[in-house]
């Protein structure tokens, strides 16, 4: 069954809440000063932005699997390429 781009969407959007939604927990909850928040800011919105970008490779891979098959099933793809 193909993957549909709102599938595709809706999981990359959901990836991104949830992301964005843990890092305003972490940030608010942090007994830090203000440079401090700043820093988990910053990496909290690198980490949502890491999710949904592996989100979306594998819904993107697993479609294209399930649409063309395993491409490392092909013959002779444990050779080295010829020189």
């Amino acid at each position: 069954m193909p993957v549909s781009f709102a599938t595709l969407a809706l999981w990359v959007a959901g990836a991104g809440v949830l992301g964005l939604g843990l890092t305003a927990v972490v940030v608010a909850l942090l007994p830090v000063g203000p440079v401090g928040k700043a820093i988990a800011a910053l990496v909290g919105i690198i980490g949502t932005i890491v999710a949904m970008g592996v989100a979306s490779s594998r819904i993107t891979d697993r479609a294209i699997r399930a649409e063309y098959g395993d491409p490392s099933d092909e013959v002779g793809d444990d050779e080295p390429p010829a020189p």
